[in-house]
């Protein structure tokens, strides 16, 4: 048996990726997509049409957030396919 800590990030994302699509995905992965520290200071709020529309915890994340778009969002993909094509900050 392996703690988490063991696991390689790669293959978290490849077992999380393999999963049929549900709210606790999205959840999961955006967790994965954006880290552990900046996951605690924003979260999904809802998913539509692959657009995750995301809840800041205040202006300076949501510019965080902006900043970091292109990597965010091709992790997303990754993990979600065609369920996490964009990221909306609400």
């Amino acid at each position: 048996m392996f703690s988490s800590k063991e696991l390689a990030p790669g293959t978290v994302m490849k077992l999380i990726a393999e999963q049929p699509h549900s709210w606790g995905k999205v959840e999961a992965s955006w967790h994965l997509a954006v880290g552990g520290g900046m996951a605690r200071l924003c979260s999904p709020v809802r998913e539509s049409d692959g657009v995750i529309y995301v809840r800041a915890q205040d202006a300076r994340v949501a510019e965080q957030l902006d900043l970091h778009r292109r990597v965010i969002e091709g992790r997303l993909r990754e993990l979600l396919g065609d369920h996490g094509r964009a990221f909306s900050v609400v």
